[in-house]
């Protein structure tokens, strides 16, 4: 493994930022270029995908973590039935 300097990190930090910028750059050029009714469609798009793709995780993690309590006791229920 190499060995990690300020200098080297300073470098990759400065490479992000400029990566970012020309990020930016472009989406906002992009933005400039698009009619109104495209841009008013690109932006209920991406309100739609920021409110859904959190709650169809959280309800993934939850339905997980059901299954998980409901496995749980199933296999001590059959655990002492095996014992007694």
């Amino acid at each position: 493994m190499k060995n990690v300097t300020f200098s080297s990190f300073l470098a990759l930090v400065e490479e992000l930022g400029y990566a970012l910028a020309q990020l930016a750059r472009q989406t906002f050029r992009s933005l400039s270029e698009m009619s109104w009714p495209m841009l008013m469609v690109s932006c209920v798009a991406l309100a739609l995908a920021l409110t859904i793709l959190p709650l169809a995780l959280t309800l993934f993690i939850v339905f997980m973590a059901v299954k998980l309590v409901v496995a749980a006791f199933i296999i001590r229920k059959q655990r002492n039935d095996k014992s007694s």
